[in-house]
C-alpha cells in the first residue's frame, strides 16, 4: 500500500493523502451503516 520512491512521482503525496482521508471515511460510514442497521 505504501509507494516506492518510483511510484511517489506518478503519485504525489497531496492526492494519496486525499485518497487515504477519503478511504478511510468511507469505511468509517460503512462501518457505522453496519452498526445502526
Amino acid at each position: 500500500m505504501i509507494p516506492l520512491a518510483t511510484e511517489s512521482a506518478s503519485l504525489p503525496i497531496p492526492e494519496t493523502s486525499i485518497v487515504v482521508l477519503v478511504v478511510s471515511l468511507l469505511l468509517t460510514v460503512v462501518w457505522l451503516a453496519s452498526l445502526y442497521r
